[in-house]
């Protein structure tokens, strides 16, 4: 009789293995929504290349990922970025991706980098609030393509 029950409990908890995350898909995405977060980040690599560590004009910019963004900060996160990785070019939107719960507030935006130390993959993880197209953290650069996969793998080893 025990074994009936743990039968039926199987699709539960295989029910509950679920991933944390939805995928977004590009295609459906509006068209400004992408162009204002390509625009962002060709506009951080630019400030970083040439050493322009001014404020960010012209974008919608959460409080908080605005003070991540001050000028000492900024330098810091450009001078890491190039010692890991050396001169940065963006390359295209490649995913995009939403937690389920909450769900549809703030997607993760996906863009494929090309660096000169490394001939593999990197990609830069951008997030965007759906209201407003305000941008927010994070802003992440790891070989995955899923910011969520990057933090799983960071903080759940086993």
């Amino acid at each position: 009789m025990k074994k009936i029950y743990f039968l039926w409990m199987i699709p539960f908890l295989l029910g509950s293995c679920n991933s944390r995350y939805d995928v977004v898909s590009v295609n459906k995405m509006n068209k400004e929504r992408k162009q204002i977060a390509q625009d962002f980040v060709e506009t951080y690599f630019k400030k970083c290349e040439n050493k322009d560590y001014s404020a960010f004009e012209g974008f919608n910019i959460s409080k908080k990922f605005q003070a991540r963004l001050s000028p000492d900060s900024l330098k810091k996160s450009c001078n890491y970025l190039y010692y890991k990785n050396g001169k940065v070019t963006v390359g295209k939107l490649v995913s995009a991706h939403t937690t389920k719960s909450p769900k549809d507030f703030m997607d993760v935006l996906n863009f494929k980098l090309k660096t000169e130390k490394s001939a593999e993959p990197v990609y830069l993880h951008l997030g965007m609030y759906r209201d407003q197209n305000f941008i927010e953290m994070p802003f992440y650069v790891s070989a995955d393509e899923s910011y969520y996969e990057t933090i799983r793998k960071k903080y759940y080893k086993k």
